[in-house]
């Protein structure tokens, strides 16, 4: 059984690391390593954390550490494409919204 209230302790500590100013190095080194743990415990729900996130680089590359990208939302998931390999520009995330280009790590 997956951890869905996991969301519940990332997002208020990624909230805290923007609200505070943290560097990108501090925000990432930080909550890749709490992304780690909270996996650990099977958190099934982190790419919704991902998606509440996804405009901040820095944490989008701790989720890039611990193997979660954002999918667009192709017919099939053959056809996706992420945030790891780029995309062609008219790719969308499963809620709709345009993928950027890939962020360098």
């Amino acid at each position: 059984m997956g951890w869905a209230s996991a969301g519940a302790i990332f997002d208020p500590v990624a909230q805290a690391l923007i609200d505070a100013g943290a560097s990108d190095d501090l925000k990432t080194t930080v909550l890749a390593k709490l992304i780690g743990q909270l996996q650990e415990g099977d958190w099934d729900t982190e790419d919704e954390s991902l998606d509440k996130f996804k405009d901040d680089p820095a944490i989008v590359a701790a989720f890039r550490q611990n193997g979660v990208v954002v999918l667009c939302d192709r017919e099939t998931p053959e056809q996706s494409c992420d945030l790891e390999t780029g995309h062609d520009g008219d790719c969308r995330d499963w809620q709709g919204e345009p993928l950027r280009p890939a962020v360098a790590s």
